[in-house]
């Protein structure tokens, strides 16, 4: 097992700690004059209420918030506290909404809203009209080319699926809607043409389509790039530079009829593709996903496209998010290392740090107001009887029962983020070069909760133990871990096939028996953490 000194570490996290006495207030207040219009974030690293989320397909909706389904799901979305439930992805743009027709999964019918809407009364505990919600939504509708396959696209099929399927869904409930995402990557479905997309924009915009609901643009997705790529210009890169003329187009449509959710630009990534017949650097593994290379790729497209929303006045949220692109990967997507990936971009979507500009965001004021993590069927729309996309954070029952769902690797990252970074303020990264030891791969963040603890997070994502030797005032730490979980005994660790918080699991119902944190001390200054491979540890300090 590694020994590595951690004075440094610390001394940074001091060194901010002190520093941020002078620039914001309590922990959880927020400098309006900071904050994007509408925005529910920040000043200098707060994480907002609202920031976790998954994001489910059109064609899953009975699968999840069925009648078999939707009490644990509910359960499982409750866990979390508040966030956000995204309906839509490429199936948006593939299934029409029909308000006369028989309620399957291969069209939209109000049946499927009102499913939307029961369930977050669940979660909610009912309506409450004019307040905002625990969990919202957002619901995804075509904004791609009419086709001749597909003839019902356009703006009065959108503007049907608002007055005849949402706002009677939603009746008492309207604040519950937090936006409605007009198309799903129309870089891909405008073949990177950017001109005949914004002229479909105004067409829809024009005819008012999402009457009293905030309009969400414009959805984007990139190619799996490393990030030196998009920034030379060099290869076609989508829609990636085009978002200053887009926001230029879109955003005061969103300002105009922002919710108690604020108003942001959506964005999608995938760092990896489930295939790779020509380019080896999209194919999935385990050593890629984890890799610090990927988190580079990712906080260029984050930091970027956040700076450019806030330029708008918008926040920024990543609607659509995972492992790998078309569905994931076996043995990649589906065990543990997906929860400590999923951990490790949920912060760095909180306070994305450039590759290009290194330092210039150690203050967290940019970043995003949240993350969706996205939930698909294996192979194709329509078949959930052919079972999960593999990097599904909740795993839908693929019998015609459609019974209750389960917690997959992913949603236990999701969990510890939702119960012990959500809602804290000053959000910042810890600087671990020359402090771990050669070959060491562990990431730090530090942030302070609601009743002022700081609050230290420590992610290995090695394969390896280490154990780190921390230089902090003396004192009782509350210590909880996620650490991954083989219940063959077989020892593995990335790759384990479930994941534990505490030694706890999501029980059948959906529900989380709690945290079980251990307490440690901190004698002479010095703490020692020992990490589990592929183990993350909060260290929660108490008051004196």
């Amino acid at each position: 097992m590694r020994a590595t000194s951690f004075r440094r570490l610390v001394a940074v996290a001091a060194a901010s700690l002190v520093a941020l006495t002078t620039m914001v207030g309590p922990a959880d207040a927020a400098d309006p004059s900071s904050r994007a219009a509408g925005q529910d974030t920040r000043s200098g690293g707060g994480i907002p209420e609202h920031f976790v989320g998954f994001s489910v397909e059109w064609s899953l909706i009975e699968q999840y918030m069925g009648p078999n389904a939707q009490p644990t799901f509910a359960n499982l979305l409750a866990n979390l506290g508040t966030g956000v439930l995204r309906i839509g992805g490429s199936s948006q743009d593939q299934t029409p909404f029909d308000a006369t027709a028989e309620n399957t999964n291969r069209v939209i019918t109000p049946a499927d809203l009102v499913m939307i809407r029961s369930t977050l009364d669940r979660v909610n505990g009912g309506a409450a009209s004019g307040t905002k919600p625990r969990w919202g939504t957002v619901l995804g509708t075509a904004l791609a080319r009419t086709t001749t396959t597909r003839p019902w696209i356009g703006p009065e099929h959108t503007k049907s699926f608002v007055t005849q399927g949402v706002q009677p869904a939603f009746e008492g409930a309207e604040t519950y809607v937090a936006g409605v995402t007009l198309g799903n990557e129309p870089d891909l479905s405008y073949r990177s043409q950017v001109a005949p997309y914004l002229a479909r924009f105004h067409e829809y915009d024009d005819a008012d389509v999402t009457g009293p609901y905030m309009p969400i643009t414009p959805g984007t997705s990139e190619p799996i790039f490393p990030w030196q790529k998009i920034a030379a210009r060099n290869d076609p890169t989508r829609f990636f530079w085009d978002w200053p003329e887009i926001l230029d187009t879109t955003a005061a449509s969103s300002l105009e009829s922002v919710g108690p959710f604020g108003a942001w630009a959506s964005d999608h990534f995938y760092p990896l593709a489930r295939t790779c017949p020509s380019d080896e650097y999209r194919c999935p593994t385990i050593e890629r996903l984890l890799s610090e290379e990927r988190v580079d790729n990712f906080a260029y497209e984050v930091h970027t496209h956040a700076v450019e929303a806030e330029r708008h006045g918008l926040g920024y949220r990543m609607e659509e998010l995972n492992t790998a692109a078309g569905r994931g990967a076996n043995g990649v997507s589906n065990v543990a290392a997906s929860a400590i990936w999923a951990l490790d971009a949920m912060f760095q979507t909180a306070c994305p740090q450039p590759p290009d500009q290194p330092g210039a965001n150690v203050d967290c004021r940019t970043g995003g107001v949240g993350v969706n993590f996205h939930n698909a069927e294996v192979r194709a729309f329509y078949f959930p009887e052919e079972g999960n996309a593999y990097y599904n954070a909740i795993n839908f029952d693929p019998s015609p029962e459609a019974g209750p769902p389960t917690a997959g690797p992913q949603y236990y990252g999701v969990l510890l983020f939702a119960k012990l970074a959500q809602g804290t303020n000053r959000l910042r990264p810890l600087d671990l070069s020359g402090v771990t030891a050669e070959g060491d791969h562990v990431n730090g963040w530090t942030a302070d909760n609601r009743r002022g603890q700081h609050r230290l997070f420590l992610i290995n994502k090695d394969d390896e133990p280490t154990t780190l030797t921390v230089d902090t005032p003396s004192g009782l730490y509350e210590v909880n871990r996620m650490t991954p979980h083989d219940p063959t005994g077989a020892g593995r660790t990335l790759d384990a096939p479930e994941v534990r918080i505490d030694g706890q699991a999501v029980a059948a119902d959906g529900t989380w028996p709690g945290f079980r944190p251990t307490m440690d001390s901190a004698s002479d200054g010095m703490l020692t953490v020992r990490l589990a491979a592929g183990e993350t540890a909060v260290l929660t300090r108490q008051h004196d």
